[in-house]
């Protein structure tokens, strides 16, 4: 991904554009058009939002062109409520309803790896809320897609299921007699009393539990969610006196189950690598309905009728006028996120604790992005997730680029009274949070003993686009 394939959409067409492998990072960037895509279906239907969605391919199926063994697909977000996924070269892999409202926002959140307890506090060390003396039990995350809605629904797409679906549909597509892949996911709905939200961010459940922590949490905020929730939310709502809310459950909503159309004909056969993961995943010991579903309901819209389960307000933050407008999630260890607000602040939320641990001001019409630097191998180096002492060279900043005054600002986490770097850009870019692990990284690969994650989550990195074209990519050296 890292600048590789840019996709943009105007009205209800997207364009996937690719840059040439030959071109170096330090030239004028010169992209190629790879393919576009709509599929529209309801009259004034617009694109709200847009993914470049890398699948992860294994090392014996990788096949030639594959970037670092990915293939590539476009998530597109409707104002119908539509979500739609493309493939690389713009054919129609599936299309659902799940919500009837428009869709503004696709994000891939990546669980902890949770193998190694000690990967979470090896890159959190200054973190106030964690203790290296304690023990903690690592609770058990998954990979999942969350889109976010414009009344804040949001619906969690289980991400291995999703990444099974997806390749069956690239490709290796099931015979006419086998039933249609599906996947699986969960729908929430928050009390709001207000129409409209500015952004909603899922981010999992509690990640580490500590008795003594968690007694202590309960009782200062008189609730168990602190400690135990099993799904955690971040809501900004556009109207009203809270500037956002916390929303936490330990209630597990009802999977819904959903069948993939598979658009176009596709020839391969089921290979054993991956008929081994399906297997695996689909067909446990526990039960599974049907998933054939009628022709009726092909398009699942009997999903944009289901309101969600109702999850509750743990806390909101009431500062008006202050309005969050978006939400900015760290890598998943640091247990972070960055609230960008109506006032010019960017605050530093810690999602384990609950607190605003630092506020940025000053910052009018700003945008945030996360930056990893291994200070032993540069800010475009891969984790390696064997090597417990180099996660230790890990630093994290957080980039902002103030859009009143046309600058780009970063600031170290442990630092944050004034920014280690500084540079005027001009007015009209858009900021960028690149992925930095493709769907299905986080499956366990292996034989008995000596398992492993598929890949390796690559450093948080960001890159600038203007309104005319321009790129740049934003890259650390200290």
């Amino acid at each position: 991904m890292d600048g590789t394939h840019l996709a943009i959409a105007y009205a209800d067409r997207y364009m996937l554009l690719e840059r040439p492998e030959e071109q170096s990072s330090g030239s004028n960037w010169n992209y190629r058009l790879v393919s576009v895509g709509s599929e529209a279906t309801m009259a004034d239907e617009l694109i709200t939002s847009l993914y470049c969605l890398s699948i992860y391919v294994p090392q014996g199926l990788a096949k030639q062109g594959n970037h670092r063994g990915q293939s590539l697909c476009v998530a597109v977000g409707y104002s119908s409520g539509y979500f739609r996924i493309f493939s690389l070269y713009g054919h129609l892999l599936t299309t659902h309803r799940l919500h009837s409202q428009p869709l503004i926002r696709i994000r891939l959140r990546v669980p902890l790896q949770t193998k190694d307890s000690n990967y979470g506090k090896d890159r959190a060390v200054w973190h106030a809320s964690m203790n290296e003396n304690s023990d903690y039990e690592v609770t058990d995350d998954v990979e999942e897609m969350c889109l976010t809605y414009a009344d804040g629904t949001i619906v969690s797409i289980d991400g291995q299921s999703l990444y099974l679906a997806l390749r069956l549909c690239l490709n290796e597509a099931a015979s006419a007699e086998s039933d249609e892949p599906i996947f699986q996911y969960k729908k929430w709905a928050f009390d709001l009393n207000m129409p409209l939200v500015s952004d909603a961010v899922s981010y999992g459940p509690v990640l580490y539990r500590d008795p003594l922590l968690s007694l202590a949490k309960a009782s200062l905020t008189s609730s168990h969610l602190l400690s135990d929730a099993t799904a955690r939310f971040i809501v900004a709502p556009q109207h009203g006196d809270a500037a956002f809310g916390v929303f936490m459950t330990n209630e597990d909503a009802t999977m819904s189950y959903s069948a993939v159309d598979i658009a176009g004909k596709v020839a391969a056969k089921v290979t054993g690598a991956v008929l081994n993961i399906a297997k695996s995943y689909f067909w446990r010991s526990s039960p599974q309905p049907s998933s054939r579903v009628s022709e009726t309901n092909r398009h699942n819209i009997t999903g944009s009728e289901d309101p969600g389960t109702m999850v509750p307000c743990a806390f909101a933050i009431r500062d008006s006028p202050r309005k969050v407008l978006d939400i900015s999630l760290a890598p998943v260890p640091y247990n972070l996120a960055a609230l960008t607000d109506s006032l010019g602040r960017v605050s530093l939320f810690d999602l384990e604790s609950c607190e605003v641990v630092h506020m940025l001001k000053g910052l009018r019409g700003s945008q945030c992005a996360w930056l990893e630097m291994d200070s032993c191998r540069g800010s475009d180096g891969v984790r390696d997730d064997s090597d417990g002492a180099s996660r230790g060279c890990c630093r994290l900043f957080i980039v902002v680029y103030a859009g009143r005054r046309g600058t780009v600002e970063i600031f170290e986490l442990g630092s944050l009274e004034r920014p280690v770097a500084s540079v005027s850009v001009g007015l009209g870019w858009k900021l960028v949070q690149c992925p930095t692990q493709p769907l299905g990284g986080s499956l366990v690969v292996g034989t008995a003993g000596r398992t492993r994650r598929a890949t390796a989550p690559s450093l948080a990195s960001c890159m600038l686009f203007s309104e005319n074209g321009q790129e740049a990519s934003i890259q650390l050296v200290i």
